[in-house]
């Protein structure tokens, strides 16, 4: 699995947000992927151009589906400008993108260049493929 650096403008993304349970190694990314699948297609009826934003909100773990702007739902979150390690896959079963995210992680903890710079993450479903964005800090 590679990687490459991109930088990435400051976005303001609004929309739906729903909670993320902690993860159980017990049950895998079943019930986060489900939780999340169910979110997408809620926002997919009425929006197009979305991404998902994996954040600790308030103190809950918060899977953001959104729109770029400010008035596309009851909650916002920006992503800073800066750099982020770009990954992408053709995947398109949840459960599947959910361990590449987790994969996609290890990759950059495993960096000898960079480290992890944040505590979300942007899933680009803008996208033909699905697309990751970590936020990186050079070692």
């Amino acid at each position: 699995m590679s990687f490459e650096i991109v930088q990435l403008n400051k976005e303001v993304f609004s929309g739906s947000r729903v909670e993320i349970p902690a993860f159980n190694p017990q049950e895998g990314f079943a019930v986060m992927s489900g939780i999340k699948e169910s979110a997408v297609a809620d926002f997919a009826k009425t929006a197009e151009d979305f991404v998902g934003i994996n954040a600790n909100i308030d103190g809950v773990q918060t899977y953001l589906v959104a729109k770029a702007g400010t008035d596309n739902g009851d909650t916002s979150f920006e992503i800073p400008e800066g750099q982020y390690a770009k990954f992408v896959t053709t995947e398109k079963e949840r459960t599947a993108i959910d361990g590449f995210i987790g994969q996609s992680y290890g990759e950059v903890m495993g960096s000898d260049t960079v480290g992890v710079a944040g505590t979300f993450n942007l899933e680009d479903l803008r996208e033909a493929d699905f697309t990751l964005y970590i936020p990186v800090v050079a070692k």
